[in-house]
């Protein structure tokens, strides 16, 4: 993009040298991220955001690039970051029982790395299991394989079958061949999500671009009536 004779104003932002805006010192807690920002070289401000992973500072350090565009306070930005958690099916937390239950809307490689490493960075100890439904036919032979290697970097995965498409909702692929490829090889039902159950103290990553929170509604209510049930039989 550098090499375009462009007619309007462009600004690079990012973690390398090089970059008008550039995040460094970056620190990852389990209650968000701390970094630099420097502006040419110049120091300009300590960002903390309550949100996790790479993609997250550098959609933080885009908003700081454009609102010094606009002429915007610093202090008013970092302000306004400190508080801001994110949009809706973007590592939305629910937590049951025991476990904590995550709604993403990850559906190509690099995103499902992206949520995979923020659980990481939220939750060090706890287990990482991914339930994952892909969207297309077409993405998902086009990234099988991809799909695979960030799929397991998840402790556990389990897939649900592909979610068609107005334009596509058929194909010779099916979701054993990315099941072939990833941790387990597992796949379930929306009728049957009780496997869930094994991973005490996990994080569940509910992933998809289709329908996947079919899956985690139907695995919270198994989640609610094992509660019931534990009650039950304490009485």
């Amino acid at each position: 993009m550098r090499r375009l004779e462009l007619e309007v104003p462009v600004i690079y932002f990012g973690f390398d040298d090089g970059n008008e805006f550039q995040a460094k010192n970056i620190v990852k807690e389990t209650t968000g991220s701390t970094f630099d920002v420097y502006h040419k070289g110049e120091f300009r401000g300590t960002f903390i955001i309550p949100t996790y992973g790479d993609h997250n500072v550098l959609n933080a350090l885009s908003v700081i690039a454009l609102c010094d565009y606009e002429g915007i306070p610093t202090d008013d930005v970092a302000k306004e970051l400190r508080t801001f958690e994110g949009v809706k099916r973007r590592f939305s937390i629910t937590e049951k029982k025991d476990q904590v239950l995550v709604d993403d809307y990850a559906h190509h490689p690099s995103e499902i790395r992206a949520t995979i490493n923020a659980a990481r960075q939220k939750y060090p100890n706890r287990q990482v299991v991914a339930v994952f439904q892909p969207h297309t036919f077409t993405r998902t032979q086009a990234f099988l394989q991809g799909f695979a290697d960030s799929l397991n970097l998840a402790d556990e995965v389990y897939l649900c079958d592909i979610f068609g498409s107005a334009r596509e909702n058929r194909g010779t692929l099916t979701i054993q061949d990315l099941a072939a490829k990833t941790k387990g090889q597992h796949v379930i039902q929306e009728q049957h999500t009780e496997a869930l159950l094994d991973y005490k103290d996990a994080v569940i990553l509910f992933m998809g671009a289709g329908d996947v929170q079919k899956f985690q509604a139907a695995y919270e209510n198994i989640l609610d009536m094992s509660v019931i049930e534990e009650k039950r039989a304490v009485n």
